[in-house]
C-alpha cells in the first residue's frame, strides 16, 4: 500500500479546513499560529493527495 488511505485524506482535508476558517476568524484572539498550522497542514495534505493519485496511475 502507497500512501495514506482514503479516509485519512478526508479526515485530514477537514482538519485543513477547519483550521483555516477558525484560525484567520479568531486570528485576534488566539494569533496568527492556528492559521500558520491550517497552511501547513493544507500543503501536507496537498502533497499526500497528489501522491495518492500518481501511484494510483502506476498501479
Amino acid at each position: 500500500m502507497r500512501g495514506l488511505p482514503v479516509w485519512i485524506l478526508a479526515v485530514m482535508v477537514l482538519l485543513t479546513g477547519l483550521l483555516l476558517v477558525i484560525g484567520w476568524h479568531d486570528r485576534h484572539e488566539a494569533g496568527i499560529l492556528p492559521f500558520l498550522m491550517g497552511i501547513v497542514f493544507a500543503i501536507f495534505t496537498l502533497a499526500s493527495i497528489g501522491a495518492k493519485i500518481r501511484f494510483e496511475d502506476e498501479v
